[in-house]
């Protein structure tokens, strides 16, 4: 998945679809967090800097270092807008985002639990060519009670969390690493906001 896929997908499939003023829960995947107007890192060129900051109106001395424009930069910019969370405002909806790093709250990640078991169960054979029907036959299998007992799940994972306090900020701060620019999986997320790549979350989530 990239960015351009998800676009489309949301533009041309579910945004249609939804009931009006609906709420869509995402994760932090790469390509969900795609910045409108995202502020230069560390990691950007000088003239990238110059430029996003000759953009804002602001000045700054030629004489300025790197570190020097990046004092700028941070003192200006405004928190992060998102591409898909703006087409969805646009057509009235609205976008709750999961705390980074917290796959066990996403009912999605339990149910796809529920189906790798049960596609390993049939795939007794191994068969690459038939992988593909029995997923989807497996699909089928996943019923609305299923989904609401995991989301109660989740709801009691929630309620567990907020007992404990500030457990998710100090959890998350555990894990961040920094991550560089992915053209292929348009990972367009700030490095200098932590966020940790597809794989490392799996990993991650692996764990819990």
């Amino acid at each position: 998945m990239n960015k351009v896929n998800f676009n489309k997908w949301l533009r041309e499939k579910l945004i249609p679809n939804l009931p009006p003023q609906s709420i869509v829960v995402m994760d932090n995947a790469s390509y969900h967090t795609v910045q409108v107007d995202k502020a230069p890192t560390m990691s950007s060129t000088k003239s990238e800097m110059q430029s996003w900051i000759t953009s804002k109106g602001l000045s700054y001395l030629p004489t300025m270092l790197k570190a020097q424009l990046y004092e700028i930069i941070k003192e200006h910019k405004q928190l992060p807008v998102y591409e898909a969370d703006v087409m969805l405002e646009e057509n009235g909806h609205k976008v709750l985002r999961l705390p980074p790093y917290h796959c066990d709250l996403n009912p999605i990640e339990l149910i796809w639990s529920v189906l790798k078991r049960r596609v390993a169960e049939k795939n007794v054979g191994q068969e690459a060519n038939k992988i593909v029907h029995i997923t989807e036959e497996e699909f089928a299998t996943i019923t609305a009670e299923e989904w609401n007992k995991e989301c109660e799940h989740v709801i009691k994972m929630e309620d567990q969390y907020c007992a404990d306090g500030p457990v998710i900020d100090s959890e998350t701060e555990r894990f961040i690493i920094e991550v560089g620019e992915d053209t292929d999986t348009s990972d367009d997320s700030d490095a200098e906001d932590n966020n940790m790549s597809d794989l490392d979350e799996h990993n991650y989530c692996k764990k819990l």
